[in-house]
């Protein structure tokens, strides 16, 4: 996430949202998802006893974003739903946020 952008948008009173933000690339936006395989989201991952999926929408609702997921399977909205089982630490956050990839992507700006 770029933090100056999310800065800005808190001041301005604008929600951010992540739309289908572990789909990956999608046709109108060419901006990689989560990287779902990286060995160092695993990491963290494996340190929670959660998904990288879990870790990723846990990092986005801690920094500011509300990811919109979508499923038609109960499993996975469950799944998603865990994310909120678990706190990233401030260290985790931190290591999260230097990731070279796009941990989510920012599809849709929404002014509240």
């Amino acid at each position: 996430h770029n933090d100056t952008f999310l800065e800005e948008m808190g001041k301005l009173g604008v929600a951010v949202e992540a739309w289908a933000p572990l789909a990956g690339p999608t046709k109108s936006h060419n901006v990689p998802g989560v990287a779902l395989g990286d060995a160092r989201l695993k990491e963290v991952a494996r340190r929670y006893n959660a998904s990288t999926a879990q870790v990723a929408l846990q990092w986005s609702v801690r920094k500011g974003v509300t990811p919109v997921t979508a499923s038609c399977s109960r499993d996975h909205v469950l799944g998603d739903l865990k994310s909120f089982s678990f706190n990233l630490s401030s260290h985790d956050l931190q290591y999260l946020d230097s990731l070279e990839e796009n941990v989510t992507s920012l599809a849709s700006v929404v002014v509240v």
